[in-house]
């Protein structure tokens, strides 16, 4: 029996959860994601070293039932399922070595906004703590208009969602439940809120339940949709540490608000500043002007002609048609996304930098000027 390839995808994911590698690898070997479960398990042995418990599982039929029941309900309830190739699929996140294979999305927000900041801290956060990122996120309207996820918790999370939608900008939840459970189920009314211009979004299935490891599996999910992240309060241990943790990994752009000397629930900040793992926060416009996005707003709009002046170069055009894509990018993204050999690049770069065309941000990113 054939079926659609949004069940092939939910089976795969619910089975390889964490560990997506193993499913693209998988995909990749067998060619077509629906072939995969047309082996039997000496053909499945034969590509990956699948124990004995894995084996049962994909070959079992009750799994493509089950994915088909899922499909069925996510479709009936408008819930969006976003295949990591898919075009609505977020690009920040796709490039993260642990991206998850299939999300499942409710709302309106676009997934793929010009700018995305998280905003992630303490469920017992302090009124400095929630007013502070109040601040940032207030500011950030003003100068740069970004998307801002958070993680739909007490605390931190909720002051971030919160103040985005007082201020007009989309805001979306990260869950770690399926989209059918609302956890803490206090902020019910605060997710419908969210999903009238903003949205939730999950990569675990229906019925999944907010324990303590998954809220930990989906931080990577917050850290990988952003730009940046913004540490609003954190005791020395916690969630907020382990996003921040992994958003460094992925290359992004770490912040944190700094807390009196001695004031526990904001050592997890200090010290990620005092080690230099994070940039410190000392005024509501501090991420704005460090990412480049106020800088960006001020400045007059450039034209296609104007920016491609004087440009006669199919890599150096490359270049700048890929920054106007985006906001800012390293060195290794625009490479990635043009093709140009990181030695040639490196000189192209510079010569337009020097021509006024473009500008080095952050100290490893690259805007058009």
């Amino acid at each position: 029996m054939e079926y659609d390839f949004y069940i092939y995808a939910a089976a795969l994911s619910k089975l390889f959860a964490y560990k997506p590698v193993v499913a693209l690898r998988l995909i990749e070997r067998v060619g077509e994601i629906g072939d995969i479960f047309k082996l039997n398990k000496e053909e499945l042995s034969e590509i990956l070293p699948f124990n004995k418990e894995m084996l049962e599982a994909i070959t079992n039929p009750a799994l493509l039932d089950w994915a088909q029941k899922e499909i069925d309900w996510a479709r009936a309830n408008e819930v969006q399922t976003l295949y990591i190739t898919d075009q609505n699929y977020p690009y920040r996140l796709r490039e993260c070595y642990d991206a998850p294979i299939l999300l499942y999305y409710k709302g309106m927000a676009d997934l793929n906004a010009r700018r995305v900041i998280s905003v992630v801290g303490t469920r017992k956060a302090s009124y400095y703590g929630k007013s502070s990122c109040r601040k940032v996120i207030e500011e950030l309207a003003l100068s740069s208009k970004p998307l801002v996820i958070s993680g739909l918790a007490y605390g931190i999370d909720a002051a971030a969602h919160r103040a985005a939608m007082e201020y007009g900008l989309p805001t979306v939840g990260v869950m770690a439940t399926g989209i059918d459970t609302i956890y803490p189920p206090q902020h019910r009314g605060l997710a419908e809120e969210i999903m009238e211009k903003g949205g939730l979004i999950t990569d675990f299935y229906r019925g999944c339940e907010g324990i303590r490891i998954n809220f930990i599996k989906r931080n990577r999910i917050i850290a990988g949709m952003a730009d940046a992240i913004l540490l609003g309060e954190s005791y020395s241990k916690g969630g907020g540490l382990i996003t921040a943790s992994l958003a460094s990994s992925y290359s992004r752009e770490v912040y944190a608000i700094p807390g009196r000397i001695g004031d526990n629930s904001f050592e997890g900040c200090n010290n990620l500043i005092e080690r230099d793992a994070a940039r410190i926060v000392t005024n509501p416009g501090t991420i704005s002007a460090s990412m480049g996005w106020r800088e960006r707003k001020l400045r007059t709009k450039t034209s296609a002609t104007d920016l491609f002046d004087g440009i006669t170069g199919d890599n150096a055009r490359a270049i700048l048609n890929t920054l106007k894509e985006r906001d800012s990018l390293t060195a290794e993204q625009i490479e990635e996304r043009t093709g140009i050999p990181l030695r040639e690049l490196s000189t192209e770069l510079l010569q337009l930098e020097i021509s006024g065309k473009i500008v080095q941000i952050m100290g490893d990113k690259y805007s058009i000027a």
